[in-house]
């Protein structure tokens, strides 16, 4: 999500989980009332059990940090020096933070999944968002995606966010926190099995890239991705799809342009993150992507697939 500070919201002189003007900040409907009325509360965050509950942790204690001290503050904190935010397209979000206003707005969210890579220095973690302006009207929600990196040896800081918007109602169909669970489970044996290079990375994301042009949009994805891919999409919550199912878009489809530009990995792991811009062939249409990607039998396959608009030109 990202509004002001990063998460999916409208584009408010600020920094929020945002990234178009049609879209607010996050907090994300929730698969965990009690959570949700804690940090709306303002009371303390409660780690869950698993392999990722230092994220969720960080995340829950971002969080309510943006509850009690602002948004601003909050992302100042968090954000590693390089984060990447979406205004709409990829910056660096603390260049962001000092140089716009604070969005007057309301972000909330709350952390329900973690993934956490081999390495145990790289993690995703993801939540419903909620975000509400104090001029009133209907409240923005979706979900967030956010990367994490593990700095100095006892810090997660955020690397990268965003998200997108979806009706209030709509939730995931399974829970988050068992798909991201049956894609990393953490180190086994506290060791990588096999290891995932930057070199390889960059290859897997190119052929992705020409597959596009090449093929379209759906064909490409469908070459891809992992069985179980995991789409983030406007107007629907996070959903799996087997490989052959998964969608992809009819403005991105033969002829369509796919470029890269950032990419977070981690030596040796077996969790990387691309992101990038998606242009149609056919019309002005282009989209942001933020692409993770998983590191299996000595190759890398598309885990989860975020898609969202960038506003017309």
């Amino acid at each position: 999500m990202l509004t002001e500070c990063g998460r999916a919201g409208p584009a408010a002189p600020g920094y929020a989980r945002a990234r178009a003007p049609s879209r607010s900040v996050s907090l994300m409907t929730t698969p965990r009332p009690s959570l949700f009325i804690a940090l709306l509360a303002g009371l303390p965050w409660v780690a869950l059990a698993g392999p990722g509950d230092d994220v969720l942790a960080a995340d829950g204690a971002f969080a309510a940090q943006a509850s009690q001290a602002g948004q601003r503050a909050a992302f100042a904190e968090y954000l590693a020096t390089d984060a990447v935010l979406f205004r709409p397209e990829a910056v660096n979000g603390q260049q962001w933070l000092a140089t716009h206003e604070p969005a007057t707005g309301r972000l909330e969210w709350s952390p329900s999944a973690a993934g956490v890579a081999c390495t145990g220095r790289l993690a995703i973690s993801s939540g419903p968002w909620r975000y509400t302006n104090e001029a009133g009207g209907e409240a923005a929600t979706g979900h967030y995606l956010s990367v994490w990196r593990l700095v100095d040896d006892d810090e997660w800081r955020v690397v990268l966010d965003h998200g997108v918007d979806h009706a209030t109602e709509a939730t995931p169909p399974e829970p988050l926190a068992s798909v991201f669970a049956g894609l990393w489970k953490g180190p086994p044996g506290g060791k990588c099995q096999g290891h995932g290079d930057q070199r390889a990375l960059g290859k897997a994301d190119a052929d992705l890239n020409a597959s596009v042009g090449r093929d379209g949009l759906t064909r490409a994805l469908q070459r891809v991705a992992a069985d179980g891919v995991l789409l983030y999409r406007d107007d629907a919550a996070p959903t799996r799809h087997t490989r052959d199912g998964a969608p992809g878009d009819a403005r991105f489809e033969r002829g369509a342009g796919a470029e890269t530009t950032g990419m977070i990995v981690e030596p040796g792991g077996d969790l990387a993150v691309t992101h990038g811009v998606l242009q149609s062939a056919a019309d002005s249409s282009s989209a942001v992507y933020v692409r993770v990607w998983q590191y299996e039998r000595r190759r890398w396959r598309l885990a989860i697939d975020l898609q969202a608009p960038l506003p017309a030109p």
